[in-house]
């Protein structure tokens, strides 16, 4: 390994062991507010890394984009800067999972095409158990509405996800729904097959902002203040965690 990586712009000792993953570099200021000492290690592209304290336990926030190539390259980051624990953190759209909630992935369906560089599609994408343990004991906690079970994961927003807001018809989910999916997104698959390549714990707690079918929001105000209680969650879940490695 190089004295920086490529992308993050981080150098050994620049991040924690246990990481908040996001897509959105805002929610990695968000994060930061909410840690002790926090200090601004990297800002590039749509990587942005804070590390810091919470409840004196060192934690590290970043960001890697939206969808699973640039997610891979913060993970694949992440771990050879010494990452053992990452929770992904952002939102997911709803299939049977109502607005409002927070859906912790048991499972993802692998849509995306990313993940087959890591792993071939015979292997399932799946979290480390007692990291989804903690995250729902935290979630409870924090008086969020959390939903376990399967995410389906994409590549292409708008054909696979929202068709109709470009001119397309609605989404055809008669399979996910049979297959009982809670949630869509476009990470999340991704994320579980590099945690089992690397050895890493992963998983992912998200919140529902839109409905898939038909096509709803959640309303500005409600969206912000339930991520913030779902960041509160997750880092006194990613905390709570103790790796049995």
């Amino acid at each position: 390994m190089t004295d920086q990586t490529l992308y993050l712009k981080c150098r050994p000792g620049d991040i924690a062991p246990r990481i908040l993953l996001s897509g959105d570099p805002a929610r990695v200021d968000r994060v930061a507010n909410l840690l002790d000492d926090a200090r601004k290690v990297a800002d590039n592209r749509e990587f942005s890394v804070v590390t810091g304290r919470y409840r004196n336990v060192p934690v590290t926030a970043a960001s890697g984009g939206i969808g699973a190539p640039s997610t891979a390259i913060a993970i694949q980051e992440l771990a050879l800067l010494g990452a053992q624990a990452v929770v992904r953190i952002g939102t997911q759209m709803g299939v049977h999972a109502p607005l409002g909630s927070v859906v912790l992935s048991t499972g993802a369906a692998r849509y995306e095409g990313t993940s087959t560089r890591y792993l071939p599609l015979n292997y399932p994408a799946v979290p480390h158990w007692p990291l989804v343990q903690s995250l729902a004991q935290s979630g409870q906690d924090n008086g969020l509405d959390v939903k376990m079970g399967m995410t389906a994961t994409y590549d292409a927003f708008y054909p696979d996800m929202a068709a109709s807001l470009t001119g397309g018809g609605p989404l055809d989910l008669t399979v996910q729904r049979r297959a009982g999916v809670l949630s869509m997104d476009m990470e999340t698959s991704l994320l579980y097959v590099m945690g089992a390549v690397l050895g890493i714990a992963v998983a992912g707690m998200c919140l529902i902002t839109v409905q898939a079918e038909p096509h709803r929001h959640l309303e500005p105000e409600t969206r912000a203040a339930l991520d913030d209680r779902m960041v509160r969650a997750a880092l006194d879940g990613l905390t709570a965690f103790r790796s049995s490695a």
